[in-house]
Order: structure tokens, then sequence, then C-alpha cells
């Protein structure tokens, strides 16, 4: 975790400098702070299904802990809406974030056109360095003068960093495959069933998928 420049990512709410101390609450006796970590994961490192510059390495980071005795115990669920039990294994729920994640990689969009959206002609710019100056940004950089919103050069940064990190997960995937199949032996069946379902989306983003004109 320690070799992350982490200051150079970005999550939903801002710059991803807070991201570390939320995954080490993650194994942390402080129980508040590990449902504080859990919220920080579902509504901040992946935001209603949108990856971020952020999401790629503390994906792997995740999948580090999921062997830790720790994550064994049961941990509220930030966003549990309906019939959703209110608490979960945090193991679980770890899994889950995984599965969301490579869901997130959106595995039946081909890597072209992922491409193309990353890299648009003429924008190759530092995204992290964008990404800081929106972040800092005042109230006075939300309206010119004459009431429209920001400039167009933010949606399209933003965008190109959201494919940028889709392409990152695609690309990590493979290394979050055996962390999560060893937790389809868990003793605990909801473990056991949030791994299945995790392997199966990270799978799905290890295969390239093919574009109409026929190529990878």
């Amino acid at each position: 975790m320690e070799k992350i420049d982490w200051s150079r990512l970005f999550h939903a709410y801002g710059m991803a400098t807070d991201t570390p101390g939320h995954l080490r609450a993650l194994v942390s006796e402080d129980e508040a702070a590990t449902r504080a970590a859990v919220a920080h994961l579902e509504g901040a490192v992946i935001h209603q299904g949108t990856p971020w510059t952020v999401t790629p390495p503390a994906a792997l980071v995740v999948a580090g802990l999921l062997d830790d005795p720790r994550t064994v115990r049961s941990v509220a669920q930030p966003f549990a809406v309906g019939e959703e039990p209110a608490a979960r294994p945090l193991r679980a729920i770890l899994l889950d974030f995984l599965a969301e994640m490579a869901e997130a990689a959106q595995p039946d969009v081909p890597e072209e056109e992922l491409r193309a959206a990353a890299y648009p002609h003429g924008r190759e710019r530092d995204i992290a360095d964008l990404a800081a100056r929106m972040f800092a940004g005042g109230e006075e950089d939300e309206d010119d003068e004459d009431g429209n919103d920001e400039g167009d050069w933010d949606e399209e940064v933003a965008d190109a960093a959201i494919a940028q990190a889709m392409l990152e997960l695609r690309v990590i995937a493979p290394a979050l495959i055996g962390p999560v199949s060893a937790r389809l032996g868990d003793d605990d069946p909801r473990v056991r069933s949030s791994a299945a379902e995790a392997l199966a989306a990270i799978t799905e983003i290890t295969s390239p998928v093919v574009d109409s004109a026929g190529s990878s």
C-alpha cells in the first residue's frame, strides 16, 4: 500500500489521500472505523457502478485482505435496503465489492472502444493533475460569469479517467482470481456464495471482448 502514490488518484468525492486510512481500517478493531471504511469502498471507491482511478489499486488491497482472520466478523452494511441483512461477514462484503468492481469494468464493451474514450486524440494530458485542479476548485469554478456550468473539458477528463480505470481493472483482474477462488471453500456459506459471484464477474473481464470489426 505504501508504494502507491494515492495523492495522484481520485474517487467519486475527491483525491484519494483518505483511501489508505480506510483500507487499513477494514481490519481495525475500531468498529465505527470499519463501518466507515466499508461505506468508503461502496460509496466513493466505486460510486453507483462507476470506477475511478483509485479503484484498481484499492481492489488489489482488498483482495489481499480476504485471508485476514479479522474479516470473518460481521459488519453493518451502510447501504442495506429492503430485505438485505443489516450486517454481513466483512469477508463477504469485500467479495461483493470485488464483484461490483468487475462489473464496473463493463466486460461487454470492446477494449478498442474503451481505449478511444480513455485517450481522446489531442487530449493527452495528466489526468491526475487535472483531477486535482477539478477537486480543488471553489465555487467560482462551478459557474462562469454567464451562468454556464464548468467547461466541457471537465467532463471529457472525467470520462477519460473512468475509461482508464476500466482498462486498468481488466489488467489487474487475473491477480484477483487466486485470492477470490480461495474463498470458495470458506466455512461460511455466505462467503462462499459471494466468492462464486465475484469469481464469475472477474473471470468475465479477463476474457477479451471482440468488437464488431472482429478485432479484440
